[in-house]
């Protein structure tokens, strides 16, 4: 025969364990309540906690290219808004020219809207996005253009210098009268157009790349999503406003003024058509972008879905639980408060 000891501190002892184990529950149904989380994911999925760390590091993931589309999307607008700015200004350019071909004092004002052109396309090709130039490819920390208004600056030395070697003058210098059409032309298609031919573009213009950036917008699709100051159409624009504005036109003879202006007419006409060539690019970039980040939501949805069915818990059950253990834990203070005060005294 086996004898069972019981005593008051054996059963207040036990009393409390139970009352450690109730609160703790109460704790954990209360963090479950306010999170709407399970206390620990990992204890209550067991096998499938794997499954639920999975689905978060694919949605973190696709999040984070929805967030650098964002980014980029921003890039493409202000290229775009950059680009239509010098498209504008070209065509406004382009009227006139064509306005004033055969008027007198016509150098004069062409000379003043050639040089506000040159510092808005300069300008604009050095737009800053958060510190990175949008138009110089790769190199994003350097500025892509040369300022043409700093006399000191590698693109006005040179230009300055190939006039001088052609004609042994300045272009501020009442000789320039003399020039001739035929010199003019052959300077124009020759020395004067080297400059903004490669290698002279990047030694003297540009330090811009080639390579544009490319941005990765879903998990299968990368686009180049920039546009350098090295293209065709930009370098056509720099030449137009550099020979109307720095060949000493005012003083040039009627005819050869009028030679300058019919090639500037021809190479505006094939720079507007190239601007607008890129910003058709630059459009279906931003609709691919846009595409992209909206197919990525969905699929961010649904793996949201996902976890929360993993992780989640039901509320209202919670809720039943957690004022079911209160009432436990309540019932069991009680009962110990009952055992506390027996004593066997009170039975002697």
């Amino acid at each position: 025969m086996k004898t069972t000891y019981i005593s008051t501190i054996s059963m207040s002892d036990s009393a409390r364990t139970q009352m450690m184990k109730q609160a703790s529950t109460v704790n954990t149904l209360q963090i479950e309540l306010s999170s709407g989380r399970k206390a620990d994911v990992g204890l209550d999925l067991g096998s499938r906690t794997g499954e639920a760390v999975t689905l978060r590091s694919e949605f973190y993931y696709l999040h984070s290219i929805i967030d650098t589309n964002a980014l980029t999307a921003s890039r493409l607008d202000i290229s775009q808004a950059a680009l239509s700015d010098i498209r504008t200004n070209s065509e406004e350019f382009l009227a006139s020219l064509v306005a004033v071909r055969d008027s007198d004092g016509a150098a004069s004002v062409t000379q003043a809207e050639a040089e506000g052109g040159m510092q808005l396309l300069v300008s604009r090709l050095n737009t800053q996005l958060n510190g990175s130039y949008l138009f110089a490819g790769l190199n994003t920390d350097e500025v892509p253009i040369a300022d043409y208004s700093d006399v000191t600056s590698a693109n006005k030395v040179a230009a300055d210098a190939a006039f001088f070697a052609e004609f042994g003058f300045t272009q501020d210098d009442p000789a320039v009268a003399g020039i001739t059409v035929a010199q003019m032309d052959a300077y124009l298609t020759g020395n004067f157009a080297n400059m903004f031919a490669d290698p002279a573009w990047g030694t003297n213009w540009s330090t811009a790349s080639d390579l544009e950036v490319e941005s990765r917008i879903s998990t299968s699709e990368v686009l180049s999503t920039s546009v350098s100051a090295n293209e065709e159409a930009l370098r056509e624009l720099a030449q137009v406003y550099t020979m109307m504005s720095d060949l000493g036109n005012v003083n040039l003879d009627s005819e050869v003024f009028k030679t300058v202006v019919d090639q500037a007419i021809s190479m505006l006409g094939s720079a507007i058509a190239g601007v607008t060539s890129l910003q058709g690019e630059i459009g279906v970039a931003q609709e691919r972008v846009s595409q992209a980040s909206d197919r990525l939501s969905i699929q961010t949805d649904i793996l949201n879905e996902r976890v929360n069915a993993l992780e989640n818990v039901d509320l209202e059950e919670t809720s039943v639980r957690l004022n079911t253990a209160i009432t436990q834990l309540e019932t069991t203070y009680a009962i110990s408060a009952r055992i506390q005060q027996l004593s066997i005294i009170n039975y002697l």
